[in-house]
């Protein structure tokens, strides 16, 4: 018999399984997600399968419609424009409350250090091989950025910014089907963001980040360009 925790174990991978197939696109928008098929492709079972989509509904990636079931949140340049105010407003607030915490900022920029160094190792594999990558790229870029605002004081940001960055970096994915990976102009902003975070250059951070959110996102759909967003006044 599979106990609770055996069962949180499989419920937790299935999950991961059935998010990083639609943030990679593997599982297109708009897909029809239908129990039995997934009940195969993922050897779980069907209340599993359930609970998991469920939970994919909250987090913002599935849409469940009564009568027509569950289908792949489809994308959208509204919705993309949404994602990305809502970034800035959190991110650069975060940020400058991060900055502006003095308390354990030693722990704090020790950990920038360590998930930089992380997501600098994979942006290098990721201009060699960008298909092999791909995944522990938007992991890793994800964390950094996350690490970003996590001496903020305010868990409630955190937990909004968690939320409305994963739903971003699934357009960041998806663009990659588009056009290739922003390569070395992406290491060199990450690196000086990085520099100005441990110099305590919060305008300089700012900036960077600011346009950083912006560039070189592409729609993964018959748009080509990128998208601009006004930037949102941060107090």
């Amino acid at each position: 018999m599979i106990n609770s925790d055996d069962r949180k174990l499989v419920g937790q991978s299935v999950y991961e399984q059935l998010r990083s197939d639609i943030v990679t696109g593997k599982l297109s928008p708009g897909e029809k997600l239908k129990l039995n098929a997934l009940r195969i492709r993922y050897s779980a079972s069907v209340n599993t399968l359930r609970e998991t989509l469920m939970r994919l509904v909250s987090d913002g990636f599935v849409m469940f419609v009564d009568q027509k079931g569950f289908s792949v949140k489809p994308v959208s340049t509204a919705d993309l424009r949404e994602l990305l105010e809502l970034r800035q407003m959190l991110e650069l607030s975060a940020v400058r409350k991060s900055m502006e915490n003095k308390a354990g900022q030693m722990e704090w920029k020790s950990a920038l250090i360590s998930a930089h160094f992380r997501l600098n190792c994979v942006e290098k594999l990721m201009m060699e091989d960008e298909g092999s990558h791909v995944q522990a790229w938007e992991k890793a870029d994800r964390d950094f950025h996350v690490t970003m605002v996590s001496h903020c004081g305010s868990q409630q940001l955190i937990r909004y910014h968690a939320s409305v960055i994963e739903l971003y970096m699934r357009y960041q994915v998806l663009a990659l089907h588009r056009r290739p990976f922003r390569g070395q102009a992406s290491v060199e902003e990450h690196q000086k963001l990085l520099k100005h975070l441990l110099d305590d250059e919060t305008e300089f951070v700012l900036a960077i980040l600011d346009s950083h959110i912006q560039k070189g996102l592409f729609l993964p759909d018959a748009e080509k360009i990128p998208l601009k967003v006004k930037s949102k006044a941060i107090a």
